[in-house]
């Protein structure tokens, strides 16, 4: 079952407004800011997970659909899909995954006891690092400088798809709005696929 999660929260919404604030920007960047994001909606799916062929990296693939409302006097809303994908770096040996057997569980309890056996299997099938796996999930503020990179891209006329997306997301926001975003540093290892 596929579940979504809204990224615009207002916790999420001060987190980035704060840190605009802690760089000195200006107040009418912030200003506009918050305006363009009390119109917009970013959703995202859950993530896929995948493990590199070689065992060191894992890649998380997020669906995201980004809608905002139109204009004054327009109805309806625009919407664009991406991927974010983000890949990590892993090294198995430090990050714990580890899979406990149902026999391993079923032998030490007497075989009367099944409803405890079935609780027990169910709560320790699979033990993970969640820190390792919540590095690859995506801030507001992080796909915000994602849309501001994409934005500004070169247009590739090979991939007639990334053209159309970036010309939408510039029908969708002016040039002046997207500055007022946060950017992503340059070394940053994610990126916006349109879809």
């Amino acid at each position: 079952m596929s579940h979504k999660k809204e990224l615009i929260t207002n916790k999420d919404k001060d987190k980035v407004l704060k840190d605009l604030s802690d760089r000195a920007s200006p107040n009418q960047k912030k200003v506009q800011l918050q305006d363009i994001l009390r119109d917009m909606k970013i959703t995202l799916d859950d993530p896929i997970l995948e493990d590199s062929i070689d065992g060191t990296r894992i890649r998380a693939i997020y669906p995201t659909l980004l809608s905002r409302k139109k204009g004054t006097g327009e109805q309806g809303e625009e919407m664009l899909r991406f991927q974010y994908i983000k890949e990590i770096p892993v090294d198995y040996s430090s990050f714990p995954i580890s899979f406990r057997d149902r026999a391993s569980i079923v032998t030490d309890k007497p075989k009367s006891d099944t409803a405890t056996q079935n609780n027990e299997v169910g709560e320790a099938v699979i033990t993970e690092s969640s820190d390792k796996l919540g590095e690859v999930s995506p801030s507001l503020q992080e796909i915000l400088g994602l849309l501001k990179r994409n934005y500004f891209m070169p247009e590739d006329f090979s991939n007639r798809l990334a053209v159309d997306r970036t010309h939408k997301l510039r029908k969708m926001f002016t040039k002046d709005e997207i500055l007022a975003f946060p950017s992503v540093s340059p070394n940053n290892r994610a990126g916006l696929v349109p879809i």
